[in-house]
């Protein structure tokens, strides 16, 4: 299909510059769930995060952490209808920076370096506020490189938004995973049809190599 669709494989030329690297949800309740298995494939991803934060913080490029939290407000909460789909357990677990809100352990995240924002919705960019958007306007970034989980959750979501908002998006394809590997590729096929260019971590290493200081 992609080939009938006559996509180049890259749009985008990556620029140490430009970008900037954004980890979506690698926190205790998707790395390590108290009453759920963890996604298949978690370690892979969480060594080709680490290997890509550690890589572009050398670079100069910023590392930001996105983080779900629901905050509750008596017996309702800010995060729209998401209960709806998941269930309790789940739900708490993300919800008033309880300890699953928590950036997992096993990630090489820099407090004195990294940013982190927070999220009420799926997509990063359709939070409220919108935490994510605000902070790369600020650091006055254009091409974003995505990983975390669920890819075909909340990292599709905040890539299609991103797209939608004019960032040059790249998916870090070994750097995400979902519950199966039909949703998997579902995500990488969608972003390579409509939204970003797919790389590995090893593709995208070698890109920003070439640029930048």
């Amino acid at each position: 299909m992609i080939k009938q669709w006559k996509r180049p494989k890259k749009l985008f030329v990556l620029d140490p510059q430009k970008a900037a690297f954004v980890v979506i949800d690698m926190q205790n309740f998707s790395c390590a769930p108290e009453e759920s298995d963890p996604l298949p494939g978690i370690n892979r991803v969480i060594t080709q995060i680490n290997r890509l934060a550690d890589f572009c913080r050398d670079k100069g490029i910023p590392v930001i952490w996105v983080r779900h939290n629901i905050t509750s407000k008596g017996t309702a909460d800010d995060a729209g209808l998401y209960s709806l789909f998941h269930d309790r357990g789940h739900t708490k677990s993300a919800m008033d920076l309880a300890k699953g809100t928590e950036i997992y352990a096993g990630m090489h995240f820099d407090p004195t370096r990294d940013h982190v924002v927070f999220k009420n919705r799926y997509s990063a960019f359709f939070s409220k506020p919108p935490a994510l958007r605000e902070k790369i306007e600020a650091l006055k970034k254009q091409q974003l490189i995505f990983a975390g989980v669920a890819a075909n959750v909340c990292v599709e979501s905040t890539v299609r938004d991103a797209m939608q908002l004019d960032y040059e998006v790249v998916l870090v394809s070994d750097g995400i995973t979902a519950a199966n590997d039909a949703l998997l590729e579902g995500t990488l096929t969608n972003t390579r049809l409509f939204f970003g260019d797919v790389l590995t971590a090893e593709e995208i290493v070698r890109e920003l190599m070439k640029g930048g200081p």
